[in-house]
C-alpha cells in the first residue's frame, strides 16, 4: 500500500435553491400610516432558515434602515429610519413583524416620496464586525465563525423606492441568502469495500474566512491577507458506509445532519494539497470475508488514519453544495489489485515414430 495514502474522488452536487415558491406573511398595521413589514424569503432546501414560516418565529430578527428621496432624486443622506451604522429591530410577535422598540415606529411620507429599504438579519450577528448603512446600499463586514454551532444564515434585503401600497402600509422584504452552505456524503466504488469516519472526522483547509458584502450589488470582496482557517463539519461517526444503488444511480451517505451545515464565504478553491484547498478524512477503510471478518486497507480496528485530498469548487452566494467523497473511485490511496498477464509458450517435444502396418 503506498505510504501517502491520496485516492479519493470528490464530486460535487451544487444545488443552487431559492426556488421561486415564496411564502408572504400578513400585513400589519393596516389602519393610520405606520410602516409595517412583511417578508418573505425565497425557500432554499437547507438550514438554517428554511421558510418565511421559520424565518417568523420567537427569537429572530432583523434591522433595517430606510432613507427618503424625491422621485428621480438622489436619496438623502441622512436615514429616514434606523441610523448609518444600525437598523431598526424589527421582530416577529407570532403571527407578523413589528417594531421591537414602539419609541423606533416610523411613518409613510404623505407627499409622494419614496423609501429606499436596507435590510439584514440576524439582528444580533456577533460575525457582523461593522456595518454602514447608505444611499449606496449596506455594507457588512463579515468573519465565519470559527465553529459550525456559531455559523447562522447572514441574510440580507433591498426595497427601492417604495410607497405606501393602496391596501395597506406593509413594505415587503424580500430576504436572500449572503453565504454559501456546505455539506459532505460519502460512499465507495465498489461492493465489498467499506468505510468508517470518525466523529467530527472531516475538516476542509485554506478557506478565506473574511469579508465585506455590499447588498445592493449582492457582492462580496474578501480579505486575501487574512490567515486562512479551517473548519470542522460535526458529524456522528459513520459506520460502514459501502457501495449504494438506488433507482440505478450510485448514491451516498450523509455526513453530518440535514438541518445544520457549514456557512462560508463565497469563494473560489483550488484542489491543492500544498498550497489549495483540501480535505482531511479521518476514517478506516476496509474489505470483508464471505464470514464478516474485516481486512484493513487504512486504519485499523482501534484506530482512525487520515486521508488528504484536494477539493475545489466555485461557491456561489445561496448555494447549498454537497460534495460526495467516493472511496476507492481513482488510485493512489490504496493499490487497487490489477493483473497482467502471459502465456506460457507450448514446447514442441517429439513422440517418437509409430510404425502403422
Amino acid at each position: 500500500m503506498k505510504k501517502n495514502l491520496l485516492y479519493m474522488l470528490t464530486a460535487a452536487a451544487m444545488l443552487a435553491g431559492c426556488a421561486k415558491n415564496d411564502v408572504v406573511d400578513s400585513e400589519i398595521n393596516k389602519e393610520g400610516n405606520l410602516i409595517g413589514f412583511s417578508t418573505y424569503k425565497n425557500i432554499s432546501r437547507g438550514n438554517p432558515v428554511d421558510d418565511n414560516d421559520e424565518f417568523l418565529k420567537d427569537g429572530n430578527a432583523f434591522g433595517v434602515t430606510a432613507f427618503i428621496k424625491t422621485a428621480g432624486e438622489t436619496p438623502k443622506a441622512s436615514p429616514y429610519m434606523g441610523t448609518t451604522t444600525e437598523g431598526i429591530q424589527i421582530v416577529p410577535n407570532g403571527t407578523k413583524w413589528t417594531y421591537a422598540q414602539a419609541s423606533d415606529q416610523a411613518y409613510w411620507p404623505v407627499n409622494g416620496e419614496l423609501l429606499d429599504f436596507y435590510a439584514y438579519s440576524p439582528y444580533n450577528n456577533l460575525a457582523i464586525t461593522e456595518k454602514t448603512f447608505a444611499t449606496t446600499g449596506l455594507t457588512l463586514d463579515y468573519t465565519v465563525p470559527a465553529k459550525e454551532a456559531d455559523q447562522v444564515d447572514l441574510m440580507y434585503a433591498v426595497a427601492l423606492d417604495q410607497k405606501k401600497p393602496d391596501n395597506g402600509n406593509s413594505v415587503t422584504m424580500t430576504f436572500k441568502h449572503a453565504l454559501t452552505q456546505v455539506h459532505f456524503a460519502i460512499g465507495t466504488s465498489a461492493t465489498n469495500l467499506y468505510v468508517d469516519v470518525e466523529e467530527n472526522g472531516i475538516q476542509i483547509h485554506k478557506l478565506k474566512n473574511t469579508g465585506t458584502f455590499a447588498s445592493l450589488t449582492e457582492t462580496w470582496t474578501l480579505n486575501s491577507a487574512a490567515t486562512p482557517a479551517s473548519y470542522t463539519v460535526t458529524s456522528t461517526a459513520i459506520d460502514g458506509a459501502g457501495y449504494q444503488v438506488k433507482d440505478g444511480a450510485q448514491t451516498f451517505t450523509q455526513i453530518g445532519s440535514a438541518d445544520k451545515a457549514l456557512m462560508l464565504l463565497p469563494q473560489t478553491l483550488t484542489a491543492n494539497v500544498e498550497n489549495g484547498n483540501y480535505l482531511t478524512i479521518s476514517c478506516k477503510i476496509y474489505q470483508k470475508l464471505a464470514d464478516g471478518t474485516k481486512i484493513y486497507l487504512h486504519g485499523s480496528e482501534e484506530n482512525y488514519a487520515p486521508v488528504t485530498v484536494g477539493i475545489s469548487g466555485n461557491w456561489a452566494r445561496n448555494q447549498k453544495i454537497t460534495y460526495n467523497l467516493n472511496i476507492g473511485a481513482t488510485g493512489d490511496i490504496l493499490d487497487p489489485i490489477e493483473f497482467e498477464t502471459d502465456v506460457e509458450t507450448w514446447q514442441p517435444a517429439k513422440g517418437g515414430t509409430i510404425e502403422v502396418k
